[in-house]
Protein backbone atom coordinates (compact mmCIF):
# COMPACT_ATOMS: atom_id res chain seq x y z
CA UNK A 1 0.00 0.00 0.00
CA UNK A 2 1.49 3.45 -0.91
CA UNK A 3 1.78 6.24 1.74
CA UNK A 4 2.28 10.24 0.95
CA UNK A 5 4.78 12.06 3.45
CA UNK A 6 5.63 15.89 2.97
CA UNK A 7 9.47 16.86 3.19
CA UNK A 8 10.46 20.47 3.63
CA UNK A 9 13.71 21.26 1.94
CA UNK A 10 16.52 22.08 3.37
CA UNK A 11 17.04 26.01 4.00
CA UNK A 12 21.11 25.66 3.93
CA UNK A 13 21.58 28.35 1.17
CA UNK A 14 23.58 30.81 2.80
CA UNK A 15 25.87 28.22 3.74
CA UNK A 16 26.83 27.05 -0.14
CA UNK A 17 26.48 30.66 -0.78
CA UNK A 18 29.38 31.61 1.92
CA UNK A 19 31.30 28.84 0.62
CA UNK A 20 31.07 29.80 -3.09
CA UNK A 21 32.54 33.65 -2.01
CA UNK A 22 35.49 31.92 0.02
CA UNK A 23 36.21 29.85 -3.20
CA UNK A 24 36.00 32.62 -5.53
CA UNK A 25 38.38 34.80 -3.35
CA UNK A 26 40.87 31.99 -2.71
CA UNK A 27 40.36 32.00 -6.70
CA UNK A 28 40.88 35.28 -7.51
CA UNK A 29 43.88 35.98 -5.07
CA UNK A 30 45.76 32.93 -6.67
CA UNK A 31 45.20 34.19 -10.49
CA UNK A 32 46.05 37.52 -9.74
CA UNK A 33 48.72 37.97 -6.79
CA UNK A 34 50.13 34.42 -7.24
CA UNK A 35 53.79 35.58 -6.04
CA UNK A 36 52.44 36.46 -2.90
CA UNK A 37 50.43 33.65 -2.07
CA UNK A 38 53.82 31.76 -3.57
CA UNK A 39 56.07 34.50 -0.96
CA UNK A 40 53.43 33.33 1.99
CA UNK A 41 53.73 29.67 1.59
CA UNK A 42 57.02 29.70 2.12
CA UNK A 43 57.34 32.04 4.60
CA UNK A 44 54.88 30.20 6.56
CA UNK A 45 56.53 26.81 6.26
CA UNK A 46 60.13 28.57 7.40
CA UNK A 47 58.21 29.82 10.68
CA UNK A 48 57.18 25.93 10.83
CA UNK A 49 60.70 24.95 10.70
CA UNK A 50 62.33 27.72 12.94
CA UNK A 51 59.37 26.61 15.63
CA UNK A 52 60.25 22.85 15.00
CA UNK A 53 64.04 23.88 15.97
CA UNK A 54 63.02 25.86 18.86
CA UNK A 55 61.01 22.72 19.76
CA UNK A 56 63.99 20.70 19.08
CA UNK A 57 66.10 22.76 21.25
CA UNK A 58 63.73 22.85 24.21
CA UNK A 59 63.64 19.37 24.26
CA UNK A 60 67.36 18.54 24.25
CA UNK A 61 67.82 21.19 26.96
CA UNK A 62 64.96 19.81 29.06
CA UNK A 63 65.64 16.12 28.52
CA UNK A 64 67.55 14.24 30.68
CA UNK A 65 67.12 10.77 29.68
CA UNK A 66 68.18 11.65 26.53
CA UNK A 67 71.58 10.08 25.79
CA UNK A 68 74.23 12.66 24.91
CA UNK A 69 74.86 11.01 21.28
CA UNK A 70 70.81 11.56 20.83
CA UNK A 71 71.45 15.33 22.05
CA UNK A 72 74.11 16.24 19.70
CA UNK A 73 71.85 14.42 16.87
CA UNK A 74 69.00 16.46 18.33
CA UNK A 75 70.60 19.88 18.42
CA UNK A 76 72.70 19.88 15.14
CA UNK A 77 69.01 18.99 13.58
CA UNK A 78 67.53 22.08 15.96
CA UNK A 79 70.04 24.37 14.30
CA UNK A 80 69.72 23.20 10.74
CA UNK A 81 65.74 23.87 11.06
CA UNK A 82 66.35 27.38 12.82
CA UNK A 83 68.87 28.34 10.15
CA UNK A 84 67.12 27.34 7.07
CA UNK A 85 63.50 28.45 8.15
CA UNK A 86 65.00 32.00 8.69
CA UNK A 87 66.40 31.77 5.67
CA UNK A 88 63.16 30.73 4.12
CA UNK A 89 61.49 33.82 5.95
CA UNK A 90 63.72 36.69 4.98
CA UNK A 91 65.01 34.95 1.69
CA UNK A 92 61.71 34.19 0.13
CA UNK A 93 62.07 35.13 -3.19
CA UNK A 94 65.37 33.19 -3.64
CA UNK A 95 63.92 30.12 -2.10
CA UNK A 96 60.65 31.01 -4.69
CA UNK A 97 62.98 31.24 -7.83
CA UNK A 98 65.23 28.45 -7.02
CA UNK A 99 61.97 25.85 -6.40
CA UNK A 100 60.03 27.13 -9.42
CA UNK A 101 63.42 26.39 -11.53
CA UNK A 102 64.22 23.53 -10.15
CA UNK A 103 60.92 22.22 -10.79
CA UNK A 104 60.83 23.24 -14.34
CA UNK A 105 64.27 22.25 -15.41
CA UNK A 106 63.37 18.51 -13.70
CA UNK A 107 60.10 18.42 -15.59
CA UNK A 108 61.53 19.01 -18.88
CA UNK A 109 64.65 16.41 -18.35
CA UNK A 110 62.27 13.56 -17.12
CA UNK A 111 59.94 14.47 -20.16
CA UNK A 112 63.05 14.48 -22.77
CA UNK A 113 64.19 11.06 -21.52
CA UNK A 114 60.70 9.62 -21.52
CA UNK A 115 60.66 10.67 -25.05
CA UNK A 116 63.89 9.54 -26.27
CA UNK A 117 63.58 6.47 -24.37
CA UNK A 118 59.56 4.96 -25.12
CA UNK A 119 60.65 3.92 -28.54
CA UNK A 120 63.68 1.90 -28.00
CA UNK A 121 61.49 0.10 -25.30
CA UNK A 122 58.18 -0.78 -27.94
CA UNK A 123 59.25 -4.17 -27.43
CA UNK A 124 59.84 -4.42 -23.56
CA UNK A 125 57.15 -2.17 -22.54
CA UNK A 126 53.64 -2.92 -23.96
CA UNK A 127 51.30 0.60 -24.06
CA UNK A 128 54.49 2.81 -25.03
CA UNK A 129 52.15 5.84 -25.93
CA UNK A 130 51.17 6.16 -22.95
CA UNK A 131 54.79 6.97 -21.66
CA UNK A 132 54.99 9.37 -24.76
CA UNK A 133 51.98 11.29 -23.81
CA UNK A 134 53.59 11.61 -20.16
CA UNK A 135 56.48 12.72 -21.62
CA UNK A 136 55.09 15.42 -23.72
CA UNK A 137 53.06 16.66 -20.85
CA UNK A 138 56.35 17.10 -18.23
CA UNK A 139 58.22 18.55 -20.92
CA UNK A 140 54.98 20.99 -21.95
CA UNK A 141 54.64 21.58 -18.25
CA UNK A 142 58.34 22.42 -17.46
CA UNK A 143 58.59 24.68 -20.47
CA UNK A 144 55.48 26.34 -19.78
CA UNK A 145 56.56 26.88 -15.58
CA UNK A 146 59.99 27.91 -17.17
CA UNK A 147 58.50 30.77 -19.07
CA UNK A 148 55.84 31.42 -16.48
CA UNK A 149 56.88 30.54 -13.26
CA UNK A 150 53.36 31.29 -12.07
CA UNK A 151 51.30 28.95 -14.12
CA UNK A 152 50.50 26.39 -11.21
CA UNK A 153 49.13 28.93 -8.96
CA UNK A 154 47.13 30.26 -11.48
CA UNK A 155 45.84 27.35 -13.28
CA UNK A 156 44.44 26.03 -9.72
CA UNK A 157 42.96 29.72 -9.17
CA UNK A 158 41.10 29.78 -12.69
CA UNK A 159 39.92 26.43 -11.20
CA UNK A 160 39.02 27.20 -7.99
CA UNK A 161 36.48 30.25 -9.67
CA UNK A 162 35.09 27.39 -12.08
CA UNK A 163 34.39 25.68 -8.87
CA UNK A 164 32.86 28.76 -6.87
CA UNK A 165 30.57 29.27 -9.95
CA UNK A 166 28.95 26.04 -9.43
CA UNK A 167 28.36 26.97 -5.87
CA UNK A 168 26.59 30.02 -6.77
CA UNK A 169 24.82 27.90 -9.14
CA UNK A 170 23.73 25.28 -6.40
CA UNK A 171 23.22 28.23 -3.93
CA UNK A 172 20.93 29.74 -6.16
CA UNK A 173 18.94 26.70 -6.62
CA UNK A 174 18.90 25.71 -3.01
CA UNK A 175 17.59 29.74 -2.28
CA UNK A 176 14.61 28.78 -4.80
CA UNK A 177 13.51 25.88 -3.58
CA UNK A 178 13.80 27.03 0.12
CA UNK A 179 10.95 25.37 2.71
CA UNK A 180 8.77 23.80 0.14
CA UNK A 181 7.00 20.86 1.27
CA UNK A 182 7.53 18.28 -1.26
CA UNK A 183 5.35 14.80 -1.26
CA UNK A 184 6.85 11.69 -1.31
CA UNK A 185 5.26 8.65 -2.25
CA UNK A 186 6.37 5.42 -0.37
CA UNK A 187 4.89 1.62 0.30
CA UNK A 188 4.51 0.11 3.45
CA UNK A 189 7.14 -2.36 3.94
CA UNK A 190 6.79 -5.86 5.78
CA UNK A 191 8.88 -7.11 8.53
CA UNK A 192 10.03 -10.81 7.86
CA UNK A 193 10.54 -11.52 11.24
CA UNK A 194 6.75 -10.11 12.15
CA UNK A 195 5.68 -12.75 9.29
CA UNK A 196 7.36 -15.01 10.85
CA UNK A 197 6.03 -14.92 14.82
CA UNK A 198 2.75 -14.69 13.55
CA UNK A 199 2.74 -18.10 11.96
CA UNK A 200 4.08 -19.86 15.37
Amino acid sequence: MANTAKIITSNRWSNVLINALLTLTIGIVLVFVPDTVYSMIIIGIGIVMITSGIGFLLYNYMSKTVSPKAKTMLFVQAIINIIVGLFMVFQSIIVYNSIIYFLAIWLIITGAMQLFSAPSQKNIIPNTNVILLNGVIALGLGVIILIWPQFPLVFIGYLTIFISTILFYYSYISFKHRNQNINFNYENTVDVEEIIDNKK
